[in-house]
């Protein structure tokens, strides 16, 4: 089976999760990149002039000779997307403010760093780092979406997700607990704010998306990756397929101002998808000629279980986009 794909964003308990991994796997069984001056990072990854590996096919290749469980590594995460998959893909988020905080922690910490926290945060270079690191992959996409803040409930919903026990850690940590909160002036998360407002939408999407998903789980329902993508007088279109093993298509139903129009299966090719390796090989999307009026309201719905996607309805811009 294709590894799982941990895309690790720094201070956001992914050391403790790693750590699990290995637990679980057992470390020869994890394949780590977090860069050439890392001691944990695989020779998989190393080219045969001991630089990093650029030719990805060639990874794929490795991996498929080795019995490996998990690849691994502070990488952007389309890095390896086009040879692991979206469904393979798992990753945790933070609040951005929080983790920003971590950060600082860590490098005073470990890396004797000397500045101030304003010095640290105000290099473009920390500036969304969780939305940076996944650039290009739609987070909807991603097979799976934990909170830092909810730790233990993300583990019960990625272990029912992929069929797996990873226990609960908490390693590499500054404060005394995961949810433990670090103190910022009035002055810094004003500041912090301003220059991460990528980070905190794609926050409190990944919140939203996890309060759902949870909550089917919680009612013994699957749940679907789902986005509508397109809200036109004339037309909508969207994506959906099942998280899990189901090579089903979605059924759709489409809601305009609180009622039910239409249904529509998910089963058209979507070409802009496939370099994440979707499941049913892009066969996932689907449309619907629907006349609209701007200022109406669609919200779809999985027929299966309720699942309504985009969490509020989207409104039917006017001519001028507004």
């Amino acid at each position: 089976m294709t590894p799982l794909y941990f895309i690790h964003v720094p201070k956001t308990a992914g050391t403790s999760f790693r750590i699990g991994l290995e637990e679980t796997f057992g470390s020869e069984a994890i394949a780590y990149n977090y860069g050439l001056d890392s001691r944990t990072t695989s020779k998989l990854f190393l080219s045969q002039d001991g630089g990093l590996l650029r030719d990805y096919w060639v990874l794929k290749r490795r991996l498929e000779g080795k019995a490996i469980k998990v690849v691994s590594g502070h990488v952007n995460a389309g890095q390896y997307m086009p040879i692991l998959g979206v469904m393979r893909a798992l990753t945790f988020l933070r609040d951005p403010l929080q983790r920003m905080a971590s950060e600082y922690a860590h490098f005073v910490r470990h890396y004797e760093y000397k500045g101030s926290f304003h010095d640290f945060y105000s290099r473009p270079i920390m500036h969304n780092r969780q939305s940076k690191i996944l650039h290009g992959v739609d987070v909807e996409a991603v097979g799976f979406v934990g909170l830092t803040e909810r730790y233990a409930d993300s583990l019960k919903l990625l272990n029912a997700r992929y069929g797996i026990e990873i226990p609960q850690r908490e390693d590499n940590r500054g404060k005394k607990s995961l949810d433990a909160v670090h103190e910022i002036s009035a002055e810094d998360e004003a500041e912090l704010k301003q220059l991460n407002k990528r980070d905190i939408r794609l926050y409190e999407q990944a919140v939203a998306l996890f309060d759902q998903r949870y909550q089917l789980h919680q009612d013994g329902k699957p749940w679907a990756h789902a986005r509508l993508v397109e809200v036109k007088p004339g037309r909508i279109a969207g994506w959906a397929w099942w998280a899990g093993e189901s090579d089903d298509p979605v059924d759709v139903e489409v809601w305009v101002n609180g009622k039910h129009l239409e249904g529509v299966c998910a089963v058209e090719l979507r070409p802009g998808l496939c370099r994440l390796l979707p499941p049913r090989g892009g066969y996932v999307g689907f449309h619907l000629p629907v006349k609209l009026k701007p200022g109406d309201q669609v919200q779809c719905r999985v027929s299966l279980t309720g699942q309504w996607f985009p969490l509020k309805p989207r409104r039917v811009p006017k001519p001028d986009g507004r």
